[in-house]
């Protein structure tokens, strides 16, 4: 965008262990003529250069940057808000990890009620994940990230004899479609694949997908631990999907984002590998990223999405602003901005991919034909984010679902792998409840 103003963007104190008085935030500093925003990525940076902080804005103030990864970000901003001191005007959270500022807003986060006439448009799951256990809200999501899965499509016309989306789901619209889909892969012979094709890269990459499609979460009203029927009933739950998966050597032995995961991508790796489930953000920053070998092939275009086995998601974005800023109406226009701008919010999905917290803008992407993505090999993925994005439960949010999610995927692994104190689903799911009730999660424990 033409007419940038100048925006300091700083590098986290803890990558520079520069002091942390760096910041000016909301206890001082140059009160009223700089906002000071936290994100976790270079991407948000620049769209604040890109959209935000222009000279046709003429803000009036200057924006402070500074780019705290996501492995940092908690702690800082726990560290400032127990300090009280150099505290950010506005702070993007991840969606992984935001919910417990969520619930302690009142005493940490300026309540947005008066942009709720604003929410009619974005997704309900984020509206119900950003608002409070007070009934207040206290932020709002800038994108929107369903998951889907990408597969190739030139191993779908060996397997399926089509590589066009609409059949290939038919293939992988449930867990048992899709279980079967793996061994008619796993079965394909030819010179370019003499020893088949797995499915995925790491059988526990199906963890993600169950733990976002379940109807409970992992706390119920009365505070106790709930595990969802999804999880460990049934042939199809995610504890037999795994172990079907591992056992019939249905995919790649990765662990999910490790080197021999990421090779699976480029066709670098051993195991010629299907697909992968991605959230939206995903097929850019995962896939695209990617898709080049060493050798100098890529594949490139030879992708594609569909909704998959079951709905999903994965990450995305909140903006909050921070309780006591001196900048409280500045901080709201920004955050305002970031979910409502349809010059923002469309072209940032256009020229990245992304799939933004409005549902009309993003409907009008689906007849854009600038929108399709080259990547995809031509296909418009709005199609199937809106789909995916439309059977989203925010309900099952809850603060606890990072680590708890780990702990069910670390004992779902031990029972897929016939690990001895797992041997049973019934034996994994009470070293999982050990597990949780040693953690001090505030959560009862039957």
């Amino acid at each position: 965008m033409k007419g940038k103003r100048l925006l300091t963007v700083a590098l986290s104190a803890a990558l520079i262990g520069t002091t942390a008085g760096m910041l000016a935030g909301c206890d001082g500093g140059s009160k009223g003529t700089e906002l000071v925003y936290w994100c976790f990525d270079a991407d948000m940076a620049k769209q604040v250069t890109d959209y935000y902080d222009t000279e046709e804005r003429a803000l009036g103030y200057d924006i402070k940057v500074e780019v705290v990864p996501l492995d940092n970000m908690l702690t800082r901003l726990d560290n400032a808000f127990r300090s009280g001191k150099n505290l950010p005007d506005v702070v993007a959270l991840e969606a992984e990890t935001f919910k417990k500022y969520i619930d302690d807003g009142a005493s940490l986060l300026e309540n947005l009620d008066d942009l709720k006439g604003l929410t009619s448009e974005m997704y309900s799951y984020t509206v119900d994940g950003a608002t409070g256990e007070d009934g207040h809200l206290y932020a709002l999501a800038t994108n929107v990230t369903p998951g889907i899965f990408a597969y190739r499509r030139s191993m779908a016309k060996e397997a399926f004899g089509t590589d066009d989306p609409a059949e290939i789901q038919k293939h992988f619209d449930s867990w048992e479609h899709f279980l079967g889909s793996a061994k008619t892969l796993s079965e394909v012979r030819t010179e370019e694949y003499p020893d088949g094709i797995k499915v995925i890269s790491s059988y526990m990459d199906i963890g993600k997908v169950f733990c976002g499609s379940r109807s409970e979460g992992w706390v119920d009203a009365s505070g106790n631990l709930a595990i969802d029927a999804t999880l460990t009933d049934g042939d199809y739950s995610m504890m037999e999907v795994a172990k079907q998966l591992h056992v019939n050597g249905y995919t790649g032995e990765q662990t999910s984002g490790d080197g021999g995961w990421y090779a699976g991508i480029s066709d670098s790796d051993d195991d010629k590998i299907f697909g992968y489930f991605q959230a939206t953000w995903g097929i850019n920053t995962n896939l695209q990223n990617n898709c080049e070998s060493s050798s100098g092939g890529s594949t490139a275009g030879d992708w594609a999405i569909i909704e998959g086995p079951a709905p999903y998601f994965e990450g995305g974005t909140y903006h909050a602003v921070i309780k006591g800023t001196d900048m409280l109406e500045e901080a709201k226009d920004f955050v305002k901005f970031f979910s409502t701008d349809k010059g923002y919010l469309t072209n940032w999905a256009k020229e990245h991919g992304d799939f933004m917290n409005h549902r009309s803008y993003m409907e009008e992407l689906v007849s854009d034909t600038t929108a399709n993505n080259a990547f995809l090999g031509g296909q418009n993925p709005y199609s199937t984010f809106i789909a995916a994005a439309d059977k989203i439960n925010g309900e099952i949010i809850t603060r606890y679902d990072s680590e708890i999610n780990g702990y069910f995927e670390a004992w779902a692994t031990n029972y897929a792998e016939g690990k001895t104190e797992a041997a049973t689903i019934d034996a994994a799911v009470e070293q999982f409840k050990a597990m949780v009730a040693a953690a001090g999660l505030n959560i009862n424990v039957n």
